[in-house]
């Protein structure tokens, strides 16, 4: 239901934006019709592989193995373990996420998932070592991983801790 109403906002805030470009008649309406139309095309094939993959690796993963490293059962180990797989993935959005998708499916706890994405999204090394070493420097990714580090253990044994 959740979802519903934040789609229904989304395409309610989209098609009142696109009438808002439509009324200046400065040629908005068609630039941000173009804009979206090459992003569509750009996202499209990749959220199609990344769902078909995700669906593909959690129908071959074997469930035993995945329940006993990363279940719900595996406690502060399947923590310490999601955290390494996320600073380890690389890719966008696409990819972890379809990652996390089959790794539900295939028997992985909650909190496991739920600590994986964190960790991917905090210190995804691939995203480090390409883009923010570079740009940002040594001093700063070294602030920003100790700073992150701490907390997709502290999420995971938080929610191992009530449950999840």
């Amino acid at each position: 239901m959740i979802a519903l109403v934040f789609m229904v906002l989304l395409w309610g805030g989209m098609a009142a934006l696109g009438y808002v470009a439509w009324r200046r008649h400065d040629g908005s309406f068609g630039a941000g019709l173009r804009d979206s139309l090459r992003e569509y095309r750009f996202i499209i094939p990749r959220l199609a592989i990344g769902m078909f993959g995700a669906g593909f690796v959690a129908a071959i993963l074997p469930r035993s193995f995945v329940e006993a490293t990363l279940g719900p059962d595996s406690g502060l180990i399947g923590i310490a373990l999601a955290v390494f797989c996320g600073l380890a993935v690389p890719g966008g959005p696409v990819i972890a996420y379809a990652i996390g998708a089959s790794a539900l499916l295939a028997g992985a706890g909650v909190a496991q998932t739920l600590t994986f994405i964190t960790a991917w999204l905090l210190l995804s090394l691939n995203r480090t070592i390409v883009w923010e070493l570079p740009i940002m420097g040594r001093q700063f990714i070294v602030a920003r991983v100790l700073l992150s580090l701490p907390l997709p253990f502290l999420l995971g044994a938080a929610l191992v801790a009530v449950g999840f």
